[in-house]
């Protein structure tokens, strides 16, 4: 990472949205599956430069297309190694852009189940096989790149409540280190997460942290459940700003919001496509903490150089900003604290002479929020034992 590199870090991303065209192609290739011809934009027709892999082809204003695309692509996956090639390509992708930390969301019922006379059947074998193979491609990125991964287990909520608690019962019996964190996701107008309690008093049991989606689709009352719950980061979460007193629950609590620019763009109905009117600058100048994240980078064409360039230049985060977005990410992240401390260490390092005297005039002159301010001041404390870059 050269010194002006941004470090990044990524709390959210479904490992199978992370598949690209291009990774779809060849996939597809590998296990004889015939590939849609309307599955994605022929050469020419798009942006070539905007969309490195390929871009997909589906209506954006249609949610059910979305998926409809999430699950044709999920379905080229046939074998547990094939988990090796996805989790490679995107993590070496975006290790590149700078990554230093990532959070991949796996979805055990979409990789090792099958329904048999209308019962499900969990397939040990096969999760610790696939998560053998993920670690892999996680070993041979570390290789190359300072990056340390972690998993989040999805329980998927349009299955219903049964699922969802039935797939933390599973991975009470398949444990695995690197999980440390539990997410219910899915369609977020499917169920209260009332419904979900039995799974919500499992993941404490387990030790697993919360984090859910809400507030992205559905209204800011989803966050309120959601905290209700035990969730202590929310994924998206942008309806807050149409609550007062959520915002001031969330910083208070100092609650993190795993924003997500372009999948927010393409799938909430109330932004119209127009990225313009994105609530994150009105977020984080609140004091909301906040994360930039690619969600389904394949699906959406993204990556996380790309998400926090569309801040920079859409939104006008300043590199000081951003180094505090990243630093609000490690602090939320579901690893452990020696880990942590490492990870803040590898990005204050990256502090310049020029961000070290823009941290002490933002402090001085009380231009943001006082929570961003509280974060300023505990930057600069700590930047006194490190070196000048």
């Amino acid at each position: 990472m050269n010194d002006q590199m941004i470090p990044k870090v990524i709390l959210h991303e479904h490992v199978e949205g992370s598949i690209t065209p291009v990774m779809a192609h060849q996939l597809a290739q590998k296990n004889n599956i015939p590939f849609p011809s309307t599955l994605c934009y022929k050469s020419g027709q798009y942006n070539a430069k905007e969309y490195k892999n390929g871009r997909y082809l589906y209506d954006e204003s249609k949610f059910e297309e979305f998926i409809n695309t999430y699950d044709t692509v999920s379905s080229f996956l046939k074998d547990p190694e094939d988990y090796y090639s996805i989790t490679y390509d995107f993590l070496n992708r975006n290790a590149k852009q700078g990554l230093i930390y990532c959070e991949l969301f796996l979805s055990p019922y979409h990789i090792c189940t099958t329904e048999v006379n209308g019962k499900l059947i969990w397939d040990k074998e096969r999760f610790n096989k696939t998560l053998f193979y993920m670690d892999k491609a996680i070993i041979k990125v570390q290789n190359d790149y300072d990056i340390t991964v972690r998993y989040h287990v999805i329980g998927v909520r349009h299955l219903g409540a049964k699922v969802v608690y039935d797939t933390l019962c599973f991975i009470q019996q398949n444990h695995h280190p690197f999980i440390t964190g539990f997410n219910i996701a899915g369609n977020e107008m499917a169920g209260h997460f009332d419904d979900f309690k039995d799974a919500h008093k499992l993941a404490t049991q387990l030790n697993l942290k919360k984090s859910y989606h809400a507030g992205e689709i559905d209204s800011d009352e989803s966050i309120i459940q959601a905290l209700k719950h035990g969730a202590i980061r929310i994924g998206h979460g942008i309806r807050a700003i149409e609550n007062k007193a959520l915002i001031c629950e969330l910083v208070e609590k100092k609650i993190t919001l795993e924003i997500a620019l372009t999948s927010n763009r393409i799938l909430v109905n109330e932004l119209h496509g127009d990225i313009y009117q994105h609530p994150i600058r009105q977020l984080y100048d609140q004091g909301v903490r906040i994360t930039l994240n690619t969600d389904d980078a394949g699906i959406f064409g993204t990556d996380i150089e790309k998400e926090y360039s569309i801040a920079q230049s859409i939104f006008a985060f300043s590199r000081l900003e951003l180094l505090d977005i990243t630093l609000c990410g490690i602090q939320a992240a579901f690893v452990e604290d020696m880990v942590k401390s490492r990870l803040t260490e590898q990005v204050l390092l990256c502090f310049s002479s020029d961000d070290r005297q823009l941290l002490k005039k933002f402090i001085n002159d009380k231009k943001y929020h006082p929570a961003i301010i509280e974060r300023f001041l505990e930057y600069q404390k700590l930047l006194l034992a490190i070196p000048v870059n």
